[in-house]
């Protein structure tokens, strides 16, 4: 709808204008009428207008005088003048100070003026798109720049380049250069996965784009600095000195607004304000020891235990392996109790290691399984997790130690029951066709047709006597050959699914991740990190 001011001092022009435009219409609104401009711009100072259709000669504020106010203030409105004959040289000075068009008023043919005025409605339309295409140009522009930056940012936080690349960056985005002391902290959202996994947030991306907006702005409280996006739920601070009020009120924010806790690690201090890398790297570093402090804490680099770790396993494998034969569910959980609170009372080893050798312990009991031939894999799950996954991606040692205590009487229990167990030979088939063609796409259905029996009663029977579902079995056949072939560094991780039964490398991800607790192609370079080590 065109929103239309009448201005003009001769009461019948008013009175003649709105009738000629149409009343109670979609089109066009009359907003009001004035005799002169300073009744005008106070209309125009209470409502929103479009259109001012004014006369030129009018007493206290002239048509001129109420153009230049219109152009300075509300620079989207369009003039229209009404003019008389002899009023030319006044045309041409409103013409000059923005006004669109002219009609002379004692020649008005009604259809000439509604004609300007849908030529007018038609030009602001024309206007407002463009107005719009231009805002989201910008904004896409903005975010390309954004984006571009922090993607440069984060290549010099990751790997060694020279003071002439930082320089360029710097330059290139108009940066302001750190002064010296230069220091870093590391920032991540605790207990990512589940904030993601209960759909308190609607994506990922939502969830940290959430958080880093209140980073930022805390951030720019506290003078400059800037805030890099590291990898989803994780942020790095650079900033000429870290304030370790701002650490804190970042994480008092995020807690207070959105109900998330931050583990922040920060890095010792520079003078050399080139020393991103390093920075980053001994922030992230602190940040790993979030292991032993649990969520929401701030470990600083400088505060760490640096003497050398005891690399040695803590434990004798005999005494492990006896305990878990004889089925010593106290003395194991004694053991590990004991040796959890010790690491949590020296935290002198890092957590990297730590890791390493509860993977070195699990081992133990797998072993003792598959002297049976059982398999770890097909122990009954605790808590929907596996023993890998969990000891590779708990967020502290606590979490590893209370999982693994919780999981011992379900170890111990499938292995009394399936430990030199003999399966029927109905069950013996089905395994061995599974074995034969996990490659294919084999269906619950067509294992029963072998045996003779129906899909229900294999199902059932299948669970009672191995423990596992036969999908899950089908999972943990497939993926114990996808650990062999990752081994194989001339084999793709697309062609690797496929020789493993799965069209969808994505899938495929996704279980191997949920099963050994990274990714395969992480798996692939844990794998060949050791030989080379």
């Amino acid at each position: 709808m065109l929103r239309i001011l009448i201005v003009d001092d001769e009461i019948l022009v008013r009175i003649g204008l709105k009738t000629i435009i149409p009343r109670d219409n979609e089109e066009f609104q009359v907003i009001g009428e004035a005799a002169n401009g300073l009744e005008a711009l106070k209309i125009l100072e209470a409502q929103p207008c479009d259109v001012v259709l004014t006369d030129i000669r009018m007493p206290e504020m002239d048509g001129l005088e109420l153009l230049k106010q219109i152009r300075e203030r509300w620079p989207a409105i369009k003039c229209l003048i009404l003019s008389n004959h002899n009023d030319f040289n006044y045309v041409q000075q409103a013409l000059r100070l923005g006004a669109i068009e002219y009609v002379t008023k004692l020649e008005i043919n009604p259809s000439e003026l509604m004609e300007k005025l849908r030529a007018i409605q038609d030009q602001l339309q024309l206007e407002k798109q463009g107005q719009h295409a231009r805002t989201q140009l910008e904004q896409k522009v903005n975010q390309y720049s954004n984006e571009v930056k922090e993607k440069r940012l984060r290549e010099l936080l990751q790997g060694h380049v020279s003071r002439g690349e930082i320089e360029q960056v710097w330059r290139e985005f108009q940066l302001e250069l750190f002064t010296s002391p230069l220091a870093a902290a590391v920032i991540q959202i605790d207990s990512y996965e589940e904030l993601t996994q209960n759909n308190r947030f609607q994506s990922d991306r939502l969830l940290t784009y959430t958080v880093k907006n209140v980073l930022n702005e805390i951030l720019k409280k506290y003078g400059n600095g800037e805030l890099v996006e590291m990898a989803v739920g994780k942020f790095c601070v650079l900033t000429g000195q870290i304030n370790a009020n701002m650490l804190v009120e970042m994480q008092n924010a995020v807690q207070v607004f959105l109900k998330i806790s931050l583990a922040i690690g920060v890095s010792p201090s520079y003078e050399d304000a080139f020393a991103l890398h390093q920075a980053y790297e001994k922030a992230d570093h602190a940040l790993s020891y979030r292991f032993y402090y649990g969520g929401s804490c701030i470990v600083y680099y400088d505060h760490l235990h640096v003497s050398p770790p005891t690399l040695s396993e803590p434990w004798q494998e005999e005494e492990w392996m006896k305990r878990i034969e004889e089925g010593d569910e106290i003395g194991l959980r004694e053991k590990i109790t004991a040796w959890t609170e010790e690491l949590c009372r020296n935290k002198n080893i890092p957590p990297a290691l730590l890791r390493e050798q509860w993977l070195g312990l699990l081992h133990i009991f797998a072993r003792c399984l598959k002297a049976e031939g059982g398999d770890i894999y097909s122990v009954t799950l605790h808590e929907q997790q596996y023993p890998y996954h969990v000891i590779r991606n708990a967020e502290t040692l606590q979490a590893i130690s209370n999982w693994f205590i919780g999981w011992l009487p379900v170890f111990l229990a499938y292995k009394r029951e399936h430990g030199k167990e003999k399966l029927r030979p109905e069950i013996q088939m089905v395994i061995r066709q599974i074995m034969e063609k996990y490659n294919l796409p084999l269906k619950v259905a067509d294992l029963a047709s072998t045996v003779g029996y129906t899909e229900n009663y294999l199902s059932i029977l299948f669970k009672k006597e191995t423990g596992k579902t036969i999908t899950d079995y089908m999972t943990n056949v497939r993926m114990k050959n996808a650990r062999e072939l990752l081994k194989n560094p001339d084999y793709k991780i697309f062609e690797i699914s496929e020789l493993i039964g799965y069209a969808d490398p994505n899938h495929f991800s996704r279980s191997f991740k949920q099963m050994e607790g990274m990714y395969p192609t992480e798996f692939r370079k844990l794998v060949f990190g050791h030989r080379t080590s």
